[in-house]
């Protein structure tokens, strides 16, 4: 993933803007040059979350089913 082509990255003010954008009216609203910022943003979010503990998948023992 690259950052946008000027090199800057997106202030407060338009990250709360393209979220309020996606919330409302789907991704397609966001301006390409913003979206490559924006995914840089997320990724760098999830990267900063500390990993929660996987949840089995099975609640139950192998042979109740």
């Amino acid at each position: 993933m690259t950052l946008p082509s000027d090199g800057k990255k997106l202030d407060d003010n338009e990250i709360y803007s393209i979220n309020n954008a996606v919330k409302e009216a789907g991704i397609v609203q966001i301006h390409p040059d913003k979206m490559e910022a924006f995914a840089d943003h997320l990724v760098q979010q999830l990267k900063q979350k500390p990993a929660s503990k996987p949840r089995p998948w099975r609640t139950g023992g192998p042979l109740e089913e």
